[in-house]
């Protein structure tokens, strides 16, 4: 079934479908949605017991909640929804007000929407109607193990390649069956990818013995077959055919692929023997990924709403502020003190522990770090003086006119990894909850991971385990394995506040959530709340 926002788009669609031999159940087309609308078409095919798949094709939404609830439905249904979404854009204004805001993006919340109701998201025509030709007859991969087989080293290589890029696990091998393989044909490579060489073309006993062997390991769910002209030759494609037919009656539950090029006739002969065909390798493995996406959303428990978070007491304008609001919902915060003289300080660094840091604190200035009002290592009573009569002049210079309420001291905390925890409103979905690395890290591994909000504690471990530069908290290159499990609650617990206080507030922003090593938890240093915009939708 096709639902469209653009009538000429949805035909293209229809069309490219039947050619590549698709029947098509429903093509509704939405025109201006002056009533009818997306989310009400993806309701109707999610619902329609002709169609098994769904393509959609949208430039724009009016009610987030509605359509969340149409992919659900798709999903309780075990139907795959394969959407190509058109268009990007800024949050708006408030992105200058958080550095959560800039990240979460309007077109990078609609990817958060489709990781968590298990949508596929196509970025071209050709992507839209091979996802839904590979969802054809239902059958799924029970993981993303991903064996390739090639008469060729170099697609070999490119298919691993885009295996990687796809996040699909091309693990060698085990060792007994690549022994069994050499023994075959001793020249063949018989890591993964498994190049048999050109000597199928003399030997196509070969196609059904290296198939097998892999298969038989148990180490893979499904299997691409790199097979080059074999389906232009009739002797050849026949051949091919008699070979490939024991393997897939001996493996039915697994994804079988062939990468060929093959007349019309002789492609459809493969695909009614139970094999996805495609010309391309890459757009092959794309395939894979995809039916390993769906089958993972699949398996997945049905969303549950978690328990509504606490209602933040105002005010929470600026950073002191913030931090006691959030450290009364729950959320760990490092020991400060708000202070108003060079003597205070001292007195607070003394209490507090040296090494400590300095930071202004006024509501009129968000970003600290863009008129050096953070300074940090201050090690004696001496210095914390000094630092504090530096920074009121800084504010003074450099924001005129800023309402200052003082200078904090922080004990410093140290020897744990940087994270980024927010949650921003966004205007079609609602609040979305944010994670990513801070610091130096932020550069080494960019990007972050975006879910609607609230989420569970089960949905926040797997944003933690999504995290781009994830291997760094697990103890990589000699690091402690970090406490994995304090970040999931404290993702679950921002997203909770930052989703029960959306009426007040546009966003949080904690920033850095500093993440000790396993089994000490983690601390917030730095927080900002921004309040709801009075324009706001």
């Amino acid at each position: 079934g096709i639902v469209s926002q653009s009538g000429a788009f949805g035909s293209h669609c229809a069309v490219a479908a039947r050619r590549r031999g698709l029947a098509i159940s429903h093509w509704i087309a939405t025109g201006n949605e002056c009533d009818v609308d997306l989310a009400d078409g993806l309701a109707f095919l999610a619902a329609d017991p002709r169609t098994e798949v769904v393509i959609g094709y949208a430039e724009g939404c009016r009610d987030g909640p509605q359509l969340r609830e149409a992919l659900a439905l798709a999903r309780a249904n075990r139907k795959p929804v394969v959407i190509m979404k058109v268009g990007s854009s800024a949050v708006g204004a408030a992105a200058a007000a958080s550095h959560t805001a800039a990240l979460a993006g309007e077109d990078r919340v609609w990817d958060a929407v489709f990781a968590a109701e298990g949508v596929w998201r196509a970025g071209s025509v050709d992507e839209l109607i091979d996802v839904a030709y590979a969802c054809r007859g239902g059958r799924l991969p029970g993981g993303r193990r991903l064996a390739l087989l090639t008469l060729s080293g170099g697609v070999g290589i490119v298919m691993a390649d885009e295996a990687a890029r796809r996040g699909l696990d091309v693990a060698p091998m085990p060792a007994a069956a690549a022994a069994e393989l050499g023994r075959l044909l001793p020249y063949a490579a018989v890591g993964n990818p498994v190049d048999t060489t050109a000597q199928v073309y003399n030997d196509m006993s070969l196609v059904t013995k290296f198939a097998d062997g892999a298969l038989a390991s148990g180490a893979y769910d499904s299997l691409i077959a790199f097979y080059s002209t074999l389906g232009l030759s009739d002797r050849l494609a026949d051949g091919l055919l008699a070979a490939v037919q024991p393997v897939r009656a001996s493996y039915p539950d697994h994804v079988l692929l062939l990468s060929i090029l093959a007349s019309e006739i002789h492609r459809r002969r493969f695909e009614e023997a139970g094999f996805l065909v495609f010309e391309d390798p890459n757009r092959a493995v794309r395939a894979v990924a995809a039916l390993a996406w769906f089958a993972a959303a699949f398996a997945a428990p049905p969303r549950a709403e978690p328990p509504p978070g606490p209602l933040l007491a105002p005010p929470f304008a600026g950073e002191a502020a913030a931090k006691r609001a959030l450290a009364a919902a729950g959320l760990a915060v490092a020991e400060e003190r708000l202070v108003r003289s060079p003597a205070e300080a001292a007195e607070a660094a003394t209490a507090l522990g040296f090494p400590v840091v300095l930071k202004i604190a006024s509501p009129d200035i968000a970003h600290k770090s863009d008129i050096g009002g953070v300074i940090v290592g201050l090690a004696d009573e001496e210095a914390v003086r000094q630092a504090h009569e530096t920074l009121l002049k800084r504010a003074r210079d450099r924001r005129p006119g800023a309402r200052i309420d003082g200078v904090i001291v922080a004990r410093m905390v140290e020897g744990g990894v940087e994270t980024i925890i927010g949650t921003q409103r966004d205007p079609i979905f609602g609040p979305v909850v944010l994670l990513g690395l801070g610091g130096i890290f932020a550069e080494l591994f960019p990007g972050a991971v975006l879910r609607p909000a609230p989420v569970d504690l089960a949905g926040a471990r797997e944003m933690v385990r999504a995290l781009p530069g994830r291997p760094l908290l697990e103890g990589a290159r000699g690091r402690p394995r970090a406490d994995l499990e304090a970040l999931a609650r404290a993702v679950a617990l921002v997203s909770a506040v930052g989703a029960a206080n959306q009426d007040a507030i546009d966003g949080i922003d904690v920033n850095p959530f500093i993440l000790l090593p396993e089994g000490q938890g983690g601390l917030a240093v730095d927080a900002l709340i921004v309040p709801r915009r009075k324009d706001a939708p």
